[in-house]
């Protein structure tokens, strides 16, 4: 494929994905996947690394498009067009701004003809013409509704530095796994995470130069797994140590389920579900490749095919607003609102109640989130501690976005008798 035909595939496959992220309501993280699945698509990291910087500048892009279009009628196409153009002639440095520009407009007259490839060679030209914008100096800015309710929650300060985490390229952390010796992670030179909130026998490493790293035979052996140290800050909490028959809702894609089996008390039968059997399928090939052993269903957490009172110890690690890991999933901030908030806490709540009803007297649930929202972590909680009297907090914890960790939320409960 020649130089000039990759540089418009990756301009249409960027304008496809966001298409997809508007209509189907899918995550950055599903548009990723379709472009690694697609293996004859030769550039799946240029689009990754455009579509992420669109979405940290979203509302910069927006912005000029309102500025310099205002008079015309924009479909959506266009519209996604000149904004990813605009992405890769402000924010990318593998392509020269007059190149982007040309194959913005060879793009635009192929899909609407003579009169599209003007309108985006005008409106482009018009941004470079701006003499309001300094190039070196655009703001990454997040959503202002997220930042006015981190500065509500935790103060100022805070909200600044977890708004300053949107702006940054997330590292690459792994795992290594019991009995795998650190000298495999030395060509990527790794660093040891030290948090106060990882068991001791866990061991993360920040990998400096992690160039070739995810072709490595150590990770398609399981002597490692990409994980966030935030991702095991629950089992740190007391007495949350699995045993007996344990339960793991919405696995996929099975890194705390593999955290479940290296920590888990001996004799523990582990059971793995998940909604989706596209995900579980990628959760089965993940426990095979770390040798973990797990019975695996498709089942909705919320419905499960489970007599009453089935289990010792059951994770609920819920889905979210996932606003812990913004640097990991830029398009989340553009996401957010009121209206999804309370259709996820019904969702939280239709799971723990299903949760439950699984857990035998005595037995534990942990229920964790991503997110730093409090109506989905110590509200959530306390909403059902006052629906569920035979059920105790025993410990929480909520973790803020730092350099070394994303943000998270866990709690172990109790239920009495």
């Amino acid at each position: 494929m020649r130089c000039s035909h990759i540089s418009e595939a990756i301009l249409e496959r960027a304008v496809q994905s966001l298409s997809a992220w508007e209509n189907e309501g899918v995550s950055l993280d599903d548009c990723l996947d379709r472009i690694r699945a697609d293996a004859d698509f030769p550039a799946k990291a240029a689009v990754a690394s455009l579509l992420f910087e669109y979405f940290r500048h979203k509302a910069f892009l927006d912005a000029m498009l309102r500025k310099h279009a205002k008079r015309e009628r924009v479909n959506q196409f266009m519209r996604l067009l000149v904004s990813c153009a605009a992405t890769q002639i402000y924010f990318q440095t593998g392509i020269a701004w007059q190149s982007a520009v040309n194959v913005a407009v060879e793009t635009a007259k192929r899909a609407r003809g003579i009169g599209g490839g003007k309108f985006v060679n005008a409106v482009l030209r018009a941004y470079l013409r701006d003499a309001s914008v300094d190039r070196g100096s655009i703001p990454v800015a997040c959503n202002p509704v997220l930042v006015e309710r981190w500065t509500a929650a935790y103060g100022g300060e805070a909200a600044e530095s977890i708004a300053k985490r949107f702006a940054e390229n997330p590292p690459v952390v792994v795992r290594l796994r019991p009995n795998a010796d650190s000298a495999i992670l030395h060509p990527y030179e790794p660093e040891e995470i030290a948090c106060d909130f990882i068991a001791p026998e866990l061991r993360f490493f920040l990998l400096r130069r992690p160039e070739g790293f995810f072709d490595s035979p150590a990770l398609e052996h399981g002597e490692c797994y990409v994980q966030d140290p935030a991702t095991a800050m629950g089992f740190s909490l007391k007495d949350a140590r699995p045993e007996g028959d344990v339960l793991d809702l919405c696995a996929a894609p099975g890194g705390k389920t593999i955290l479940i089996s290296e920590l888990a008390k001996p004799g523990a039968r582990l059971t793995a579900t998940d909604r989706s059997r596209a995900r579980l399928q990628q959760l089965n090939v993940n426990l095979r490749r770390a040798g973990v052993r797990a019975k695996t269903l498709a089942s909705d957490a919320r419905e499960l095919p489970f007599p009453p009172e089935s289990f010792d110890w059951i994770l609920a690690d819920v889905p979210c607003s996932n606003t812990g890991v913004l640097r990991r999933r830029p398009d989340v901030p553009w996401r957010f609102s009121k209206t999804r908030l309370e259709e996820l806490r019904g969702l939280q709540k239709g799971i723990l109640d299903s949760a439950a009803a699984q857990l035998r007297p005595g037995g534990r649930l942990l229920y964790s989130t991503c997110s730093i929202e409090p109506e989905e972590n110590g509200g959530r909680i306390r909403f059902f501690l006052n629906e569920h009297p035979d059920f105790s907090l025993v410990e929480d914890r909520q973790l803020l976005p730092t350099d070394s960790h994303d943000g998270a939320y866990a709690a172990l409960l109790r239920r009495n008798g």
